[in-house]
């Protein structure tokens, strides 16, 4: 009864079903958490044209393996990080002050790790193939336990910018203990952008993510991101389009495809 007053037609017995309206989901999701009925957002569905005449994208996906090490009791962060500033109930916090250890590489060009949501690690000749012309550092890639550099790959160093960005459309999760705000990760239509953008590729101010996880977005301009398709690192697929707050609610205009 209570979703038939919401124009929703669903037979008795359904497992699931598709909501195609951002502010009809909005109403259900309190309904559906209370019901304990499990969400996902799967978000939308760009062309190819969309993804690469976009003037910036976000990375949205690429290829994992493996863990950072020590593995053990979430060793990696006080081996990898500095943590005397990081927040136990949310993540947020740490800062990068040594390589990361891993126990081998895979053989994808680009990769990241498993816990780790906005650090990639690419392969050395691509890495000054590409990204060293354009002044982006880079860091070691070590051995665990030796930890021995392994020349193949190197991580990227990528800045964050200090601008913020207008996530109003996203679920801000406001930590009970340190009272820093992240947001809900997924994505939902064009992405926001920055109105000045770092050249190049660099990650958000904000973090996202739920419980413990806190990562950045990944932001790249079009350079870089036609760069990584023609050279075989990423699919056109695994970028999604930004578009700047005043253009955000027309680029979105029935882009939203299911729910």
């Amino acid at each position: 009864m209570i979703l038939q007053q919401l124009n929703i037609k669903a037979e008795v017995g359904i497992d699931s079903f598709n909501v195609y309206d951002f502010n009809l989901y909005k109403k259900l999701k309190p309904l559906l958490e209370k019901w304990e009925v499990n969400l996902d957002f799967l978000g939308v569905d760009f062309t190819k044209s969309e993804r690469i005449s976009a003037e910036y994208c976000i990375i949205d996906r690429w290829n994992t393996f493996g863990y950072p090490m020590p593995d053990n009791d979430l060793g990696y962060l006080y081996k990898t990080y500095e943590t005397k500033d990081m927040c136990h109930v949310c993540g947020i916090g740490t800062v990068q002050q040594e390589d990361f250890r891993v126990k081998k590489v895979p053989k994808y060009p680009i990769w990241g790790l498993e816990w780790v949501f906005d650090e990639l690690f690419i392969r050395t000749d691509l890495y000054k193939k590409i990204f060293e012309p354009l002044g982006i550092e880079c860091r070691p890639l070590r051995k665990y336990k030796d930890d021995s550099i392994i020349d193949s790959y190197v991580q990227l160093v990528i800045p964050v910018i200090e601008e913020s960005l207008d996530l109003t459309s996203y679920e801000p999760e406001i930590c009970p203990t340190c009272g820093v705000t992240k947001y809900d990760p997924k994505v939902r239509g064009y992405y926001p952008l920055h109105k000045h953008p770092l050249p190049y590729i660099y990650k958000s101010k904000e973090y996202f993510g739920g419980g413990f996880s806190a990562d950045r977005k990944i932001f790249v301009s079009a350079l870089v991101r036609d760069l990584m398709i023609e050279n075989g690192i990423s699919k056109y697929y695994y970028f999604v389009p930004c578009a700047k707050s005043e253009d955000l609610d027309i680029k979105n205009q029935d882009l939203l495809k299911w729910i």
